[in-house]
């Protein structure tokens, strides 16, 4: 087996036609997660074929550790039958720390893949969620499809040279002439027999066309949003609306089984917020991560008069995730027409903004409170389809360790933006998964069949989590390859003495050569 890393750093394969907006990310095709199997330190890749059912690639590196075996398991988050036997990931003749292996996910939706780790320190798994939908429609090849209606033409025809030879000789004596009413009846039966082929390939060609139909409706499509300012007595304030029939009639079973919308489950809090927001101005030079509150989970509130931010357009990125583990990023545009103020009080302490564009190639970030931000960029170039190496260190104005506190229950998070808006990842030092999503799977009971049971116990298990999250040392970093080339803003949030600090950092993406397997 080739190695699909590239000097210890795992490779990401680029999928072509794959839709810009992708379930929990936009442009961002595959899934990380780096974190513990029991005893064991490992980092998952997880590669999603973009169609239902489809293969999906896994690749768990373990690294510094000499294991026995690594297994896979694909689970549905509702599943009610029994799970297949897991598959095991075979090790990288050229990398011995890489193992790989193979998986059919066979239904969309919220999905696991479990890792179990075996070794001389015991065994030890870990839940990787997944969102598995529908993004592209393969296309047929031409030259298979010229290939293809040669040989039904020959088999056409030679059914009904078949049935006709049959007719008008099976009953005539050897050597003699067959008569005229044997070849009347062998007319017949091969122009009826073309008859039938007909309308059996016309039927069979009618029911692609409605089943192609139907997987091109049911293909994956975000949550439909809209955003839109509105001026108060008290400022501006953001309205973000999900505009998506099936959300807003999802507790109508009637609506939805006449219109054939989906029921979704409710929302849960994913680090503490029912939805995390972003704003990130069309020419990067403005970023903000903020959290409406809701009454009824379609409509967003969140004033603006203490975020500073100038005025202009913006893209909005919101996430959000339901009891299901599926997560959604919804995307949609507004336009602000007035500047904020210049010293934002914000009402929630775990809300932050930031303004400017740093030098492309800038390593260090100096935060708010004089504290540094400083990137390691051990792989340079940047190479689209390979690990990036987000890995960064905090040093306060003295130049020391910085003592970093829990952010919403993690060391950082980050907001990884292409230029262009078709890329779009929230990073958590655990990888692109959601906590609230891995939390669900690993939470989820039989009984769990009723909307909102789980949630309850969700909310009180996450709530407990993040009091009790600790950070160690000054270090943050967040497994993740850039999908494809271009020029990307990074931006890096930890929290210090109660307040959440934000650095940028730009980044030139090359192209990569992609790795053949």
């Amino acid at each position: 087996m080739k190695s699909r890393f590239a000097r210890g750093g795992l490779r990401a394969a680029v999928l072509t036609g794959m839709c810009v907006a992708l379930s929990a990310h936009v442009g961002s095709p595959d899934a990380w997660y780096e974190g513990n199997a029991g005893p064991y330190k490992i980092t998952v890749q997880v590669q999603l074929a973009g169609v239902v059912p489809g293969v999906a690639q896994i690749f768990v590196r373990v690294p510094g550790e000499k294991v026995d075996r690594v297994t896979l398991l694909a689970n549905k988050f509702d599943a009610t039958g029994g799970a297949p036997p897991p598959e095991q990931a075979l090790p990288d003749e050229a990398d011995p720390a890489l193992y790989a292996g193979k998986l059919w996910l066979m239904s969309g939706g919220s999905n696991s893949i479990t890792v179990d780790v075996s070794g001389p320190k015991g065994n030890g798994k870990a839940i990787v969620p997944v969102v598995n939908v529908a993004l592209r429609r393969l296309k047929f090849d031409p030259k298979m499809g010229l290939g293809l209606g040669a040989v039904g033409l020959f088999l056409f025809v030679g059914l009904v040279t078949i049935i006709g030879a049959a007719v008008r000789e099976s009953t005539t004596a050897p050597g003699a002439a067959p008569p005229s009413k044997n070849r009347f009846r062998a007319r017949v039966a091969m122009s009826g027999t073309a008859i039938f082929l007909a309308l059996l390939l016309f039927g069979g060609w009618s029911w692609w066309n409605s089943e192609d139909a139907n997987f091109n409706r049911t293909m994956f499509k975000p949550f439909a949003a809209n955003a839109r300012i509105n001026e108060t007595a008290e400022g501006e304030e953001l309205v973000f609306t999900i505009e998506n029939p099936a959300w807003i009639h999802r507790r109508d079973s009637a609506w939805l089984s006449k219109n054939g919308g989906n029921a979704w489950t409710p929302l849960i809090a994913d680090h503490g917020k029912l939805m995390h927001l972003f704003l990130i101005k069309d020419d990067m030079s403005a970023f903000a991560h903020v959290h409406p509150m809701t009454v009824d989970s379609v409509r967003f509130f969140r004033r603006l008069r203490d975020v500073n931010l100038p005025r202009g357009r913006y893209r909005v990125f919101a996430d959000i995730v339901h009891e299901s583990g599926y997560a959604q990023t919804l995307v949609t545009t507004v336009d602000k027409k007035y500047d904020g103020g210049p010293k934002p009080s914000w009402t929630d302490q775990d809300e932050s903004s930031f303004i400017g564009i740093p030098n492309r190639g800038a390593a260090i970030a100096t935060l708010a409170d004089s504290s540094t931000l400083r990137i390691h960029r051990e792989n340079s170039p940047v190479i689209a389809g390979r690990e990036a190496g987000l890995r960064f260190d905090v040093l306060d104005k003295e130049g020391r360790p910085a003592i970093l506190e829990p952010f919403l229950g993690m060391a950082g998070h980050a907001v990884v933006a292409s230029g262009d808006g078709s890329v779009f990842v929230h990073l958590h030092p655990s990888g692109t998964v959601s906590m609230a999503s891995q939390m669900a799977f690993q939470m989820r009971q039989p009984g769990d069949t009723i909307a909102g049971r789980l949630a309850k116990r969700l909310s009180t298990a996450e709530y407990s989590a993040m009091n009790h999250a600790t950070v160690a040392g000054n270090e943050v970093s967040f497994p993740y390859a850039f999908p494809k080339p271009g020029n990307y803003m990074v931006w890096v949030q930890v929290k210090r003495g109660g307040r959440v600090l934000t650095g940028a950092f730009p980044f030139a993406v090359a192209s990569g050569v992609k790795s053949a397997h």
